[in-house]
């Protein structure tokens, strides 16, 4: 299977070219380095140190892979570490957040043509994918030639199982070529062994966002409140990473709110910053008056965040946030740690299997709360801003939560320079 995918790779390849070059005229920053697409990746010298080839997808697996690179920076400063990217914001990200990092591009195509040209140029003696950023023609390639492979922060859900399982022996045969399987639960340890993977393999050894979390001192978040023009008391609920379809049954459940809280601000988040357009034609429908922070606008009804990067601290302002991607099939959810690292009570829909294990022991200390409809959102916002005790009760056990899942950042780091010692 995993030949046909080369062979199909080398038809494909020739077609992607232009195809891929003019999708990219309309990114950011794809066209600019375009060249990294098709195996033109910078060149790596060899010298006595390592080289570690970090693949993180967007800007959430590279904020996952900071504090272990800092801490592996740290250990081991004269290890050569390259990051890959896919998207726009992980690039933004990743030369933000990466500085550790020797080189930053993005990452090729997996067509055999260009892999093979990006593995002569860096020439690894370590790769490293993240969360679910799979490649099986890369993997292929790296496993022949006897490159060690890890998988780091690995999170599998049942859905993509079976989408894997469908594809026959393909994906089977990828995640059996890894030599070691970080995952985030013991439900996707359990699949990978369900693939075949000898459990010997497989590790579970939590999320490292719970060490990428930055706290916000007082001062922070007053100069935060200047930003988005709010008093200090006024209440604020968000809805963050939010997809097509959930902006709708959001502000119905805003305009129900502000019934019985007239000073009620939502700041509404949408995942993609391209929807902004569309979530704006949709406020002016309902007659919802808006401020954008980017306009410096004097804070309305909803707050309409429209800059990258800015949700995590964001959450930090609000008494209650609701988490997107979670009320419209076939969902998955994002991240509950950033709000709960701020002692937020967190709403979601009923679709968020990617999070389950996050959100499983959030609502087995009653920090989460599964919601299927904007009524359903009404009577939980207006229950946790009417008890303001049974908040401050609840950022105490969320505290408690974040600390006990800090400290992976240090054990994966260990790990990898365990793998690097063997390649010596």
């Amino acid at each position: 299977m995993t030949r046909f995918y080369h062979i199909l790779s080398l038809i494909i390849a020739v077609v992607m070219v232009p195809v891929f070059t003019a999708l990219a005229v309309f990114s950011k920053h794809k066209f600019k380095f375009l060249r990294h697409h098709f195996g033109f990746v910078p060149i790596i010298k060899k010298g006595e140190s390592e080289t570690l080839w970090l693949y993180a997808l967007s800007l959430g697996e590279v904020k996952a892979a900071a504090p272990v690179l800092k801490n592996l920076h740290n250990k081991n400063p004269h290890l050569k570490i390259v990051v890959s990217v896919t998207t726009d914001s992980g690039y933004e990200g990743a030369v933000k957040h990466l500085k550790m990092a020797e080189n930053i591009f993005f990452h090729p195509l997996d067509c055999l043509p260009f892999t093979s040209l990006a593995l002569n140029r860096i020439k690894p003696d370590l790769y490293i994918v993240t969360d679910t950023g799979f490649w099986p023609g890369l993997t292929d390639q790296l496993h022949k030639q006897n490159t060690p492979q890890i998988l780091f922060n690995g999170r599998i859900s049942h859905r993509s199982a079976t989408g894997y399982l469908k594809v026959g022996s393909l994906f089977k045969t990828m995640f059996q070529q890894f030599d070691l399987l970080c995952m985030q639960n013991e439900n996707s340890k359990q699949a990978t062994v369900a693939f075949g993977v000898t459990p010997e393999k497989v590790e579970v050894i939590s999320d490292p966002k719970f060490d990428s979390l930055q706290p916000l001192t007082d001062g922070d978040k007053n100069r935060l409140r200047e930003t988005f023009k709010l008093k200090e008391d006024t209440p604020v609920w968000i809805a963050g990473s939010t997809h097509a379809g959930e902006e709708d049954i959001i502000l119905n459940a805003h305009q129900q709110l502000k019934e019985k809280h007239p000073g009620l601000i939502l700041i509404l988040a949408p995942r993609r910053i391209e929807r902004i357009n569309e979530v704006i034609a949709l406020l002016q429908k309902k007659n919802l008056s808006f401020a954008r922070p980017s306009s410096h606008e004097i804070s309305k009804s909803v707050v309409l965040l429209d800059t990258m990067g800015e949700l995590a601290k964001v959450y930090s302002l609000g008494q209650v946030a609701f988490i997107g991607n979670s009320l419209i099939e076939p969902g998955g959810g994002h991240s509950l740690i950033e709000p709960l690292s701020h002692g937020v009570a967190v709403l979601h829909g009923p679709h968020i299997e990617n999070i389950g294990h996050v959100a499983d022991e959030a609502h087995t200390i009653g920090l989460a709360f599964t919601v299927n409809n904007s009524e359903e959102i009404v009577k939980t916002v207006h229950s946790l801003l009417e008890h303001k005790e049974r908040r401050m009760e609840l950022a105490g056990k969320a505290k408690k939560l974040i600390e006990g899942h800090q400290g992976v950042s240090e054990k994966m780091a260990g790990i990898i320079q365990n793998v690097l010692r063997l390649t010596r």
